[in-house]
């Protein structure tokens, strides 16, 4: 299985990362960036990561095979109206949001004419951007979700399941809505925790350096809390109803918290933390 020429459209941790495991692993043959950042883009050339690159989607994805979007979620809807009439016929797009099921129809609906789409999301990644932050190994047993749907074509949706799976990944595959869902509660709810969490220390500082007496416990909970605000804000706003239910969740967790707290509940306060930390444990 190999690509003969590959369009990454957002050279950044994923989509740069992306590119090297496949370069590593012979999967592509010529690979095109795409992207606004001219030294990023000079810069994976640099390190072999790509090919050539062009500001351009339109003139990028001339040619190629496989077309990824690596953007921020919420532009893979006017990338894919810019690419659509400069597609070849037999190439397939995906991307790697972790948001499917806005996504995934408004594809579908674009380019359905013109490339067969196939929605996936690598569980892989982390705070840091740019193509400096791209790490070929982060594929390395990492689950990667495939969301098809009846409008998928069947060759596309077999070609980048084997392609994930030749990069490393245990690919599984969702509905986009479900994969939606599930998601909202474990990756999206954790980063907009993180986000808060990082806010609330800074209303709480008071000129008391808090900062500066940080430890573990602080810095584990709000790594997430650096990731990229463009990231953030599209899948917030793309899994908006999933992600508000989520929140709510949580706040009525914390105000529960809050309340034995503040009653000097001491047997329903260690109950409820045991029972969590046990749940926590169990985490694999």
């Amino acid at each position: 299985m190999r690509f003969r020429r590959m369009t990454v459209i957002g050279v950044g941790l994923v989509g740069g990362s992306l590119a090297r495991a496949m370069k590593d692993r012979g999967l592509v043959g010529d690979v095109v960036g795409v992207g606004r950042g001219e030294a990023n883009l000079k810069r994976a050339v640099e390190m072999g990561v790509i090919d050539e690159f062009t500001h351009d989607p339109a003139e990028g994805v001339r040619g190629a095979t496989l077309v990824v979007l690596a953007t921020p979620v919420g532009t893979f809807e006017p990338i894919a109206r810019e690419i659509k009439p400069h597609l070849d016929p037999q190439a397939i797009v995906t991307d790697v949001g972790s948001v499917k099921g806005e996504v995934v129809r408004a594809l579908e609906d674009l380019l359905e004419e013109s490339a067969a789409f196939v929605g996936s999301h690598p569980i892989a990644g982390g705070e840091k951007s740019g193509v400096e932050a791209s790490d070929p190994s982060i594929f390395d047993g990492a689950r990667c979700v495939l969301t098809p749907t009846p409008r998928t074509r069947g060759f596309a949706i077999d070609r980048v399941d084997a392609l994930w799976q030749a990069v490393g990944c245990r690919t599984i595959r969702l509905d986009p809505d479900v994969h939606d869902r599930i998601f909202a509660a474990v990756s999206h709810l954790p980063h907009a925790a993180a986000f808060a969490l990082v806010a609330a220390v800074e209303r709480l500082d008071g000129g008391l350096d808090l900062k500066n007496f940080s430890g573990g416990g602080y810095r584990d909970a709000t790594r997430i809390g650096a990731s990229p605000a463009d990231v953030w804000r599209d899948i917030f706003l793309l899994n908006g109803a999933h992600v508000v239910s989520a929140i709510r969740a949580f706040e009525e967790e914390i105000a529960a918290l809050r309340r034995e707290i503040e009653e000097g509940r001491a047997e329903e306060l260690k109950a409820r933390l045991s029972r969590i930390a046990h749940i926590r444990r169990d985490l694999s």
